[in-house]
């Protein structure tokens, strides 16, 4: 399989879902809490993984045309990303991200950024684009 191009991904977000424009990049930070143990005589200590997190950031222009312009902090919203575009076949994860934080800033020589740094409410779902 050929390698996916990152300026085809789409980020969606909102209720309902819809693409967000000028995405600069993103990330998606999925985690789980491993827990260690091992007891006397043992050679060899012994690991599982527990509960599981998921949040992340996805960086755009300012624009107030844009549906990231109507996201705010303390919304809860559908979120899904498409790293390779939506071609069928290709992988995307979606869930509910409550919004945190939403840091802006700008340049004399570029263009207005906002960053969108949310915390996953319950699972992230791998699905392929049908």
């Amino acid at each position: 399989m050929p390698f996916m191009k990152g300026r085809d991904g789409v980020v969606k977000a909102g209720s309902p879902v819809a693409a967000l424009g000028h995405v600069q990049n993103w990330n998606v930070d999925y985690q789980a809490d491993e827990v260690r143990g091992w007891g006397m005589g043992d050679d060899f200590e012994t690991a599982f993984t527990t509960i599981k997190r998921w949040n992340g950031s996805v960086e755009v222009y300012l624009d107030a045309t844009d549906p990231s312009a109507s996201i705010d902090v303390g919304d809860e919203i559908a979120v899904e990303f498409y790293p390779g575009g939506e071609t069928a076949g290709l992988t995307y994860w979606s869930g509910t991200a409550a919004i945190t934080g939403q840091p802006a800033s700008g340049s004399k020589d570029g263009i207005p950024t906002m960053t969108i740094n949310f915390s996953g409410r319950g699972a992230l779902t791998k699905t392929t684009v049908s």
